[in-house]
């Protein structure tokens, strides 16, 4: 589609300080087959809450940026948040592309070429890719259980063909410099590190606003680790109440609507509860909490006010 094939890649990395979940992902990266053909670099947001971590952040870079071809650096950033530690980055980067990843992923082999070569070949202005699970797992009957019960953990796989989607998850996802001229930047007040959750899905809903596109690209694939602590009725309320929280911060919702969409929810929870349909009954749950957190900030903000 672009003629264009000397796209400078800026790869982004924020991390709190999951070493090991890190060190998997310079890896994998330092691997990659055209880290000398293709122009990039990597940029590590050490966002480390103290400095003992930030350190070993900084150790396990020094690692990697000493490999040949290496296009590694890292900046370090006390203040917590990860839109804050991607907004920082984006002035010192120096890519028309900005890929965007989580310290708990592995790069699939080919994937700086297939996230580059996507914006060669198409039209849209953001890239989805591919989130899959490791294939040391993806069959195991007990980990398929614990997913399909509280879907906890990132998997995004719409199939084998370039396709338009309107959702964006963050753990693999890119976009062209210029986008952020039309949107801006990261909300800082959502996402890990403030309201815990949501600053992928605030992105995507401006973009498809501006009337942009965001593209699904099947062959950039990464492999998400597979946290057993994510599987537990405790994390699974946490998470979905993070999302209510971020939810109200960004889209602000009437007191009316919540407490509609919160009747819903119950009533979809009682309904697959006396049917017995777990997936949809964990499903009704999870947005229940989400309605709970909502209605819970919302009257707290009403009362503050008053």
């Amino acid at each position: 589609m672009n003629p264009k094939k000397d796209y400078f890649v800026s790869v982004a990395v924020a991390t709190k300080g999951r070493i090991e979940g890190l060190d998997r992902l310079l890896r994998t990266l330092s691997e990659d087959e055209a880290r000398a053909e293709i122009p990039h670099e990597i940029l590590v947001g050490n966002n480390a809450p103290d400095e003992a971590t930030a350190r070993a952040v900084e150790e396990t870079v020094r690692k990697y940026s000493e490999r040949p071809n290496s296009a590694l650096r890292s900046f370090r950033e006390p203040v917590p948040g990860k839109c804050l530690i991607l907004n920082r980055l984006l002035p010192i980067a120096k890519g028309d592309i900005l890929a965007y990843l989580d310290d708990d992923v592995e790069v699939a082999p080919g994937w700086l070429r297939t996230t580059r070569d996507f914006f060669v070949h198409h039209p849209y202005e953001v890239m989805q890719g591919r989130i899959l699970f490791p294939p040391a797992i993806k069959d195991d009957p007990e980990f398929l259980k614990a997913w399909n019960r509280y879907r906890t953990i990132m998997y995004v796989n719409f199939g084998d063909e370039v396709k338009q989607i309107r959702d964006l998850t963050g753990a693999n996802m890119a976009v062209r410099r210029e986008v952020f001229d039309k949107v801006g930047l990261f909300d800082e007040r959502i996402g890990p590190g403030q309201s815990g959750t949501s600053m992928d899905v605030e992105f995507g809903q401006r973009v498809m606003r501006m009337g942009l596109r965001i593209g699904y690209e099947p062959a950039s694939i990464v492999y998400h680790d597979i946290d057993w602590s994510r599987f537990t009725e405790e994390y699974f309320r946490s998470r979905h109440e993070q999302q209510g929280r971020s939810r109200l911060i960004y889209k602000n919702s009437s007191m009316a609507a919540i407490v509609a969409d919160l009747t819903r929810s119950l009533l979809s929870l009682g309904w697959y509860s006396l049917f017995y349909n777990e997936r949809k009954r964990y499903r009704s749950l999870g947005r229940s909490y989400h309605y709970r957190a909502m209605l819970k900030e919302k009257m707290g903000r009403l009362c503050e006010s008053a």
